[in-house]
């Protein structure tokens, strides 16, 4: 069963509580839809966003966000930039909470290229890209000339940021990777994860993963 939330709203994002009928699990799932005005964040929809993490924190659900955006709407002037604001919010208060888990989809320009840095999980298809400021600003103010690929795609976040946690091919193989990760997840922090059967002992020792932390509190892992 599917339960719209703040349906009335119009604009890019919609919102909902959903049944994954693969794991049977409910969750709260957001799309800005980027062929919508290129997924442009009015106050409006934004508050979208905000009513769906309050209700993923407030109802123990995991929030899965899948976005595709170009920022805030330019044309909602500050009140836009207060509903991005606010639903970065809301998104916060659910950390330690319930999982949090964002699917980028194209691409997350200004606030939502912060947003994505709120989850626990960020998946990226491999044409999607993200960052603050574009190229555009970057050429304006260093004289580089650089691509969105180069600055921010799905290949430099995963393998220099950090940002990005895994990357897959397209849509489809990102929600699939989303229910795959929920199955090893609780619904919230009051509750415990799904036991899976396997054959590795629970006593067995793991020496060599000492060897992963640094030798200095300034090192990297």
């Amino acid at each position: 069963m599917t339960v719209h939330l703040q349906r009335a709203v119009k604009g890019a994002v919609a919102a909902e509580v959903r049944w994954l009928e693969a794991i049977s699990r409910r969750v709260v799932w957001v799309d800005v839809d980027e062929s919508v005005r290129r997924g442009a964040l009015s106050a409006e929809a934004s508050g979208v966003i905000a009513h769906a993490a309050d209700t993923a924190r407030e109802k123990g659900l995991p929030l899965v966000m899948a976005i595709g955006s170009s920022g805030a709407d330019i044309v909602g002037g500050v009140a836009a930039l207060h509903g991005w604001g606010q639903a970065a919010k809301a998104i916060a208060k659910c950390s330690g909470f319930v999982p949090i888990i964002t699917v980028v989809t194209g691409p997350a320009v200004s606030g939502p290229a912060l947003l994505i840095g709120l989850s626990d999980i960020v998946i990226m298809t491999s044409d999607a890209y993200a960052f603050v400021s574009g190229p555009t600003m970057v050429a304006e103010f260093t004289g580089i000339k650089i691509s969105n690929d180069e600055l921010g795609g799905s290949d430099i976040h995963a393998k220099q940021s950090g940002v990005a946690h895994l990357v897959v091919a397209d849509r489809d193989a990102a929600f699939a990777e989303v229910e795959h990760l929920l199955a090893f997840l609780p619904d919230n922090v009051n509750e415990i994860a799904k036991l899976s059967a396997t054959t590795d002992p629970v006593d067995r020792l793991t020496p060599e993963a000492g060897e992963l932390i640094p030798d200095t509190s300034t090192g990297s892992y």
